[in-house]
């Protein structure tokens, strides 16, 4: 009976304990600011926080409870990221996200992926996932956690750099194919393959003027067999004697039946958009040029341009090969024709290198430095001016240079990405440091994109100073130091007026000694000599680290260990702490790898975490009514490949209506005059700069917990 009666309390003791333990999950779920849902092993939606419900428009009530956590993504039913994740359905994961999925680095058996989903806002939303097993006790899945990012701004501003990249390498390609011929039919065949190529077009055409007004198809790809094939001719009535007679570019948008150009347009090639435009030399419009596609599109005004740049380039090449086929067909008692056309000939070469310093226009006028370089040993191999201008060498200079050159010490991080760049996409290196002619550093950050033209593969980069921002974000961070150090100096001044006190009395002593003749003894004399020195030495300390924490620091890292920045904190704290009656646990593990950071912003980091802490267990101490013990604790540990810090305090926790504002600039629930509200937007940055995250979790009237994680050092 007795051995019943204890398995039963051991029973309830369990269940107690996991209610408590999914207590806490549900708060920490629900404090995270980043968008969360938690599955469990039979695809019941358990947990949906309220940065998802903001994100996807659906109230938890509508999800949780159920299998229908699908609708915050689809139309209709099919299963998410977490309910393949806990039936370990890997083929079925890459077979749904295909070549935007990839396995997690950090965390086994999780996945990460990128998608579009264009029922989401008004234009459609980039959404960055991840989905990671919960398993139990016994290492058997037990559900599924998954969080979500809205990555639309950045993955606009990648489409806008990558269009940009695009247009340019486009111009080149084009350009420097269209001079490996001056055969009129190869340099129409050149055009055509280009255009289609490097552009969102299916289908292309080029139409050179005959006798009698009549146009012929010189050379087209793209259609069916019996629509305009070369050799095929028009009249003066059709379209193309439209854009001849007008000299205007022509654009057919979402083509139907009723407003399609000519019948066999829509019924026959069933082709859905196209834009037309001449080519004209100075003297005539002696052709036209079909631009095609299949599909319905909109042609941007950036398309236009470039298509009419695009015109110009092959408006020149062709003339060009018209005049050399011409020149060719003279016989040598037609001297002075041949001179003639020899001149127009000349001037259509210069037609072309004007053509060709247009492009080199662009090139040039782009306000970043724009290198283009071999893919394999990143030797530069052309520069716009303004990479003339921003770095200081000559064209020549950069020419003997490699791209990585440019670089402090080489950066080898960046080689290594470089060698295993992907061909689909533009790649972002953010804050890197690289050298001006003369030994001047600067920051930027580099956009690099592979592009391939006369068969062979290039690199295309462009770098943006940014030093500016990163001076600015340093005088922000130097600014929430001297506020830091404004709010701890009454802590400073009684650290450095103990040792003032223990030299006062060793003072005090000589002179009453010496004032009554009296002798003072070797050993006495030694003992106070030694507590004057060691004091002297204290009170040094205590200044000498004041003074390097007040120094601005720059955003630069080192390796380092977690646990120095988190100690020096207490050098200056640590009287306010014992003032203030605060219990102080440090529990810090000696054994961790080094994280890549800079000491003193660091220090900056756990101070303000530190003096939050301390506000907050002063206001819990001014509202109790009983007497209870302040606690504070920092403890720091090595976890799943990265180094982690948690502070934890058990003062009046945060509401839960302020929470996800903590980390906003200027954010403050203190009175006016007693905080600026961007220490812990401050910390933020400083954090992200280095690689980590930083979250909290908070009973309100109850503790709060700030967790820290950085990876850990290659």
């Amino acid at each position: 009976m007795v051995t019943m009666g204890t398995d039963k309390r051991m029973c309830a003791a369990g269940e107690e304990f996991e209610e408590c333990d999914r207590t806490t999950l549900s708060q920490i779920i629900q404090g995270n600011t980043i968008p969360t849902m938690v599955v469990n092993k039979d695809h019941i939606c358990t947990h949906w926080n309220r940065a998802m419900e903001n994100l996807t428009g659906h109230p938890a009530e509508e999800v949780v409870g159920t299998n229908r956590q699908w609708i915050a993504f689809y139309s209709r039913p099919r299963p998410i990221m977490a309910d393949l994740v806990i039936d370990n359905r890997q083929d079925e994961i890459m077979r749904l996200y295909k070549h935007n999925c990839k396995r997690s680095a950090l965390i086994e058996g999780a996945y990460e992926a990128e998608a579009f989903f264009s029922e989401k806002g008004e234009t459609g939303k980039w959404i960055f996932f991840t989905a990671a097993p919960i398993k139990g006790p016994d290492g058997n899945i037990t559900g599924s956690i998954e969080t979500i990012w809205d990555v639309t701004e950045s993955k606009h501003l990648q489409h806008e750099r990558e269009g940009h990249i695009r247009q340019l390498s486009t111009l080149w390609s084009i350009s420097s194919a269209l001079n490996t011929s001056l055969d009129i039919e190869e340099r129409s065949r050149i055009a055509v393959d280009k255009i289609i190529t490097n552009l969102d077009i299916d289908s292309a055409a080029i139409y050179l003027r005959e006798k009698k007004s009549d146009f012929r198809v010189v050379y087209s790809s793209g259609y069916s067999r019996n629509f305009c094939p070369a050799g095929s001719k028009v009249g003066p009535e059709s379209i193309i004697g439209k854009v001849a007679r007008e000299g205007k570019t022509v654009i057919f948008e979402k083509v139907t039946t009723e407003n399609a150009p000519y019948r066999e347009f829509a019924f026959n090639e069933k082709l859905l958009s196209a834009v037309y435009f001449p080519l004209i030399s100075k003297e005539e419009i002696f052709g036209v040029i079909m631009v095609s596609s299949h599909v319905s599109q909109q042609f941007a005004a950036e398309d236009k341009n470039l298509l009419e740049i695009i015109g110009n380039l092959i408006s020149t090449a062709i003339e060009n090969a018209i005049l050399h086929h011409q020149a060719k067909l003279f016989s040598k008692s037609l001297e002075r024709k041949v001179e003639e056309k020899a001149k127009e000939l000349e001037e259509s070469y210069l037609e072309l290198r004007r053509s060709e310093e247009r492009y080199r226009t662009m090139f040039d006028a782009d306000p970043n430095p724009i290198f283009i370089m071999d893919i394999s040993t990143f030797k530069i191999l052309d520069i716009n001016t303004t990479a003339l201008n921003c770095y200081g060498y000559s064209r020549n200079e950069f020419l003997a240079m490699n791209f990585l050159d440019l670089g402090c010490d080489k950066d080898p991080e960046l080689m290594e990405e470089l060698k295993n760049i992907s061909s689909s996409r533009s790649n972002f290196y953010p804050k890197r440091i690289h050298e001006r002619k003369g030994g001047d550093y600067f920051y930027v950050n580099i956009h690099i994109s592979p592009v391939r033209f006369m068969e062979r593969d290039f690199l295309i980069a462009t770098t943006t100073d940014i030093t500016e921002n990163v001076e600015k974000e340093a005088q922000l961070i130097q600014a929430g130091k001297m506020a830091t150090l404004g709010t701890m100096a009454a802590g400073m001044a009684h650290e450095i007026n103990q040792p003032l006190n223990v030299i006062q009395v060793c003072a005090d002593f000589f002179i009453k000694t010496l004032k009554r003749n009296g002798e003072i003894n070797n050993l006495e004399l030694i003992t106070m000599a030694d507590e004057i020195r060691s004091n002297v030495q204290r009170a040094a300390e205590i200044i000498n680290h004041m003074r390097e924490f007040a120094r601005q620091s720059k955003a630069v890292s080192g390796e380092l260990n977690i646990n120095e920045p988190i100690r020096d904190v207490f050098k200056v704290l640590g009287q306010q702490l014992r003032v203030h009656e605060i219990k102080l646990e440090l529990d810090l593990d000696d054994t961790l790898p080094p994280v890549l950071a800079d000491h003193n912003r660091l220090e900056q980091v756990f101070i303000n975490l530190v003096t939050n802490a301390m506000d907050s267990l002063d206001k819990k101490g001014e509202t109790e009514n009983r007497r209870w013990s302040k606690f504070l604790k920092i403890k720091s540990f090595y976890e799943n490949g990265q180094v982690v810090v948690s502070v934890f305090d058990n003062g009046t926790g945060i509401p839960d209506d302020i929470i996800d504002k903590i980390f906003d600039p200027f954010f403050t629930t203190k009175e006016i005059g007693k905080g600026t509200g961007l220490g812990m937007s401050i910390s933020y940055g400083i954090v992200k700069d280095y690689g980590g995250t930083i979250t909290v979790k908070s009973r309100p009237g109850e503790n709060a917990i700030f967790e820290l994680r950085f990876p850990v050092t290659s």
